[in-house]
């Protein structure tokens, strides 16, 4: 069967076949638009159709049981980030265009750069072979389960450790971002075993409330990112999409927007408890002291305070305005760049500090402040606001030229994605480390030199330990014959 491959996608002795079965089928796709054409009655209506049709398609052609979740996550995730732009609108009574005349083809453009970022994508993807559950369960019974909750445990005592060691404001602790991820990949490898059912659930629970509980102690908010991991491991792991799938989908996305909801109105007196009162982003008192604010903020709660939360929840989340505001002045009071904007952001990324002295430090603000306009408070105020990466690309080359950097991202993203897929670990750690490098990419409102950079720095990173660490790891892991 390998020599029926594609050349550079013979994986060894895997038992795995072409082609894939797709969880969302075409007839599925259709009765979604059929339902989706309900909301061309609502104010902006076609705005939100064009949203639904797009996802549909999407997870429609993304979406393969056994496969990495982080993909089909990915444009989910940036998708909520645009729909969510018109479900503001709405609920405030307002035209899409009510803020900005561009908002509307601004909607429209990030659909079609989504879609076609994700047929680049899957037209690449397609190529590697079927996963089945035989398959799965064949890798995952090589394991020995508690050696890689050793691994886990090991990796977050010790990075965390390193990180609070030096403070989160000091330069290497922000390089240690990269490594702090290694904890993610062990923590996605135990979820898999679970899902097969080669490890133990109630552990696997037992790590989520954990982590849950301790990223409250946080100024960044990063409780939410052991829920983002368990749903891109989940996704991996759903064979057919059934309406009883998608009930409890509901009531589990119903359960996160209340988490976030309330997180929305304590967040601003919570960080200002955090750090009293200093305006940085560290965390200046005790985890106990922490913990009994946020339950005192949260025990004073009223009705109205999350309706209010509900409007500041919808701002945060959709990432339109900034693309509109730049669409608003570019080129009409300033020119394009025509390819500059990537330029400079590639060069940003690769080129070392020790080369050039007077590379500046990284500010996303200045250029969100000058490209539409608003004035965000910057670093020295410590905070950032990014432009977006597809607001980079219509600088450089505007309406329709857009798309010719969002195929050359969808295409890097493939490249990560094949380059760690093909090395010679098992199945399960793959799926891992892909999981955690994509993560990378599931911020819509990332401008172009975070999003380039994290996804390089990532990957460099984790294809070396992949190359020369994750072997002898993974020896060790295994069950002894």
């Amino acid at each position: 069967m390998d020599a029926a491959l594609p050349r550079g996608l013979r994986f060894g002795n895997e038992n795995i076949s072409l082609p894939n079965e797709k969880i969302v089928p075409v007839s599925a796709v259709g009765t979604g638009i059929v339902v989706s054409s309900l909301t061309l009655f609502l104010q902006n209506g076609i705005y939100f159709f064009v949203c639904l049709v797009t996802i549909l398609f999407i997870v429609h052609q993304s979406w393969r049981y056994g496969k990495p979740g982080i993909i089909v996550f990915a444009f989910l995730y940036q998708w909520i980030q645009v729909i969510a732009y018109a479900i503001w609108m709405s609920v405030n009574g307002f035209d899409i265009n009510h803020l900005s005349n561009s908002a509307g083809i601004a909607i429209l453009e990030s659909c079609g750069g989504l879609l076609i970022m994700s047929s680049v994508m899957n037209w690449r993807i397609s190529k590697i072979p079927r996963i089945t559950l035989a398959h799965l369960r064949s890798e995952a019974n090589k394991w020995d389960h508690k050696k890689i909750l050793i691994y886990y445990a090991a990796s977050s005592i010790f990075f965390n450790s390193v990180g609070m060691a030096l403070s989160n404001d000091s330069g290497f602790a922000q390089v240690l971002v990269t490594f702090v991820a290694f904890k993610w990949v062990f923590f996605i490898m135990y979820g898999c075993l679970v899902f097969v059912g080669k490890g133990n659930k109630f552990i696997f629970i037992g790590i989520i409330l954990f982590e849950f509980a301790s990223g409250l102690y946080s100024y960044f908010s990063s409780f939410k990112e052991v829920l983002l991991y368990a749903i891109i491991l989940s996704v991996s792991f759903i064979p057919k999409v059934s309406l009883k799938q998608l009930i409890r989908t509901l009531l589990i996305g119903a359960s996160l927007l209340m988490i976030l909801l309330t997180w929305t109105v304590i967040k601003g007196k919570y960080r200002e408890f955090l750090n009293q009162g200093t305006r940085k982003q560290v965390v200046s008192v005790s985890q106990s002291d922490a913990l009994s604010e946020m339950q005192y903020q949260i025990s004073n709660l009223d009705w109205q305070q999350y309706q209010d939360a509900i409007n500041v929840f919808l701002y945060r989340t959709q990432y339109i305005y900034h693309l509109a505001k730049t669409m608003d002045r570019v080129p009409s009071v300033l020119p394009n760049e025509y390819g500059g904007m990537w330029l400079s952001n590639v060069l940003y990324v690769i080129t070392p500090r020790m080369f050039n002295p007077d590379k500046p430090i990284y500010q996303a603000t200045l250029k969100t402040n000058k490209y539409t306009g608003l004035r965000y408070a910057g670093f020295k105020q410590g905070a950032s606001f990014s432009l977006c990466y597809f607001a980079d690309s219509y600088v450089d080359f505007g309406h329709v030229l857009m798309y010719l950097p969002l195929i050359l991202i969808a295409l890097f993203v493939t490249f990560i994605y094949f380059s760690l897929f093909k090395m010679k670990l098992n199945l399960i750690f793959r799926i891992a480390i892909i999981d955690v490098v994509l993560y990378n990419f599931i911020a819509f409102e990332a401008d172009g030199t975070f999003l380039f950079g994290r996804l390089l720095t990532s990957f460099l990173t984790f294809w070396f330990f992949g190359r020369f660490v994750a072997p002898l790891l993974q020896r060790f892991a295994y069950k002894q014959s």
